[in-house]
């Protein structure tokens, strides 16, 4: 499952009449709604935090407020997967919409189906999801609270990966979470946690570019100092030494 923001006008777009198609294929799926005239980037960027968007879904036609949010977005939130979705549009909208930022323009008669093959296909590779090397061999494929935890991990906003909130919103207390998740996933929640951090500061870093001061955002940390220290400790190096190594290869 991930999370979806869908930004469009009942009665104005033809996405209207195509969200019970959307909702019936991603069933496990999040959706959100933003349905106002005038888009708020205020309110927007709220929702988004709030809700720990992944993906945001452009369903209305363009208009130069609309090309200008798309560009606050995008500069705002690097990682998230922006699409421009209509029945069609004009050729020169697509220099437009990549100027301002968008992923994907999907438009045309196929744009259904197109759609839920890009945002699933877009979600099994988000930088998020956790690898299955991360779980031991005999509880692979994931199923039952073992994936429910994984899923809860994925999808709410890391400041929510801690033992408490995960243990709350199972029902569990923090103890009895705790030894649960050792004896799954035969290793505790606090290193597992630690190991998970590393692999998104080095994805984040190394793969998706983004500066420090973009990480510290995403990764929920209070400053850039408390980053290095901490990712320092896990890498045993410290970010700047190895983005030099990594300039020279």
């Amino acid at each position: 499952m991930s999370n979806l923001l869908i930004f469009s006008l009942d009665g104005n777009t033809a996405f209207t009449s195509e969200q019970e198609f959307l909702h019936e294929q991603l069933t496990d799926w999040q959706i959100f709604y933003y349905r106002q005239a005038a888009p708020s980037f205020r309110t927007i960027t709220s929702l988004i935090l709030e809700k720990d968007i992944h993906f945001f879904l452009f369903a209305q036609n363009l208009s130069p407020s609309s090309l200008e949010l798309i560009r606050n977005l995008r500069a705002r939130f690097p990682l998230l997967t922006i699409i421009f979705y209509n029945s069609q549009m004009k050729s020169e909208e697509f220099a437009h919409l990549f100027l301002a930022g968008v992923d994907f323009c999907i438009i045309g008669d196929a744009r259904q189906i197109n759609l839920i093959s890009t945002l699933q296909e877009q979600w099994a590779n988000h930088w998020k999801r956790i690898p299955e090397y991360f779980f031991p061999e005999q509880i692979r494929p994931l199923s039952g609270r073992n994936l429910e935890i994984v899923r809860f991990i994925e999808t709410k906003p890391l400041s929510f990966f801690n033992s408490y909130r995960i243990a709350e919103f199972f029902k569990y207390s923090d103890s009895h979470f705790r030894a649960e998740f050792k004896k799954a996933f035969k290793i505790s929640f606090r290193v597992f946690k630690q190991k998970l951090l590393s692999h998104y500061e080095s994805i984040l870093l190394f793969e998706k570019k983004l500066k420090p001061k973009e990480i510290i955002e995403i990764l929920n940390y209070t400053n850039i100092s408390a980053f290095s220290r901490s990712f320092k400790s896990r890498h045993g190096y410290s970010w700047q030494t190895l983005i030099r190594q990594e300039e020279q290869l």
